[in-house]
């Protein structure tokens, strides 16, 4: 073979294997190859804190002074105990409560309890199943709220913001005369009330706020 037709030959044999490359980098290019941008990044989510702490006073044993009616009162005369310190409530978190204070508002016959000497002798007085009711119970004797022991301007039910410290609770018994009948008939057979007072505090909002 001449060496003219051996270069011929190598030269199509060159381009045959340069045209089937060409080919396959296509093929390959359109069908496996694709642009492809990476990254990746992280977040961190605060979880908002949750810090209310109740504090009964007293371990939640206290006392108030002997309670009687006011001694000119009339329909509307008003006398009441001096304020008691019966809780601290704080909320040092992050969210609102609701906090809810149950045991206040009228005394019922629940929470009334007759002296023993005399209580079949107040049983059996014609106005007992009168004034010994839940009725006129409540119309007479309530528990109110404050907190600045001074007046009572605290409802049962009320919003501790978030980080606003604490809030110091105090109560107090008031008698209420309705007639001077009804008075004497307390003081005679009545020995005590008994002040239950409970305390929660629940979330009162999300975070963040919608």
């Amino acid at each position: 073979m001449e060496k003219s037709d051996k270069k011929r030959i190598l030269t199509r044999v060159l381009i045959v294997i340069a045209a089937l490359t060409l080919l396959s980098c296509c093929f390959l290019g359109s069908t496996f190859a694709k642009y492809v941008t990476t990254a990746s990044g992280s977040g961190k989510v605060e979880i908002a804190n949750w810090d209310v702490s109740i504090t009964p006073n007293a371990s939640g044993s206290y006392t108030f002074e002997n309670l009687s009616p006011d001694k000119d009162g009339t329909n509307s005369g008003t006398h009441s105990t001096g304020w008691v310190q019966v809780a601290t409530i704080s909320n040092s978190g992050e969210v609102n409560a609701d906090v809810t204070i149950t045991g206040v508002g009228d005394v019922t016959t629940g929470m009334v309890a007759l002296i023993d000497s005399k209580k079949t002798e107040a049983e059996g007085s014609d106005n007992y199943s009168d004034y010994f009711s839940d009725t006129n119970l409540s119309k007479t004797f309530k528990i109110e709220l404050s907190d600045n022991n001074s007046t009572a301007n605290l409802n049962s039910t009320f919003t501790l913001e978030a980080g606003s410290g604490s809030k110091t609770i105090y109560a107090r018994v008031t008698w209420t005369t309705t007639s001077d009948a009804m008075d004497t008939w307390y003081g005679t057979y009545l020995e005590s009330i008994t002040v239950t007072i409970g305390y929660s505090a629940v979330q009162a909002e999300e975070s963040p706020i919608a």
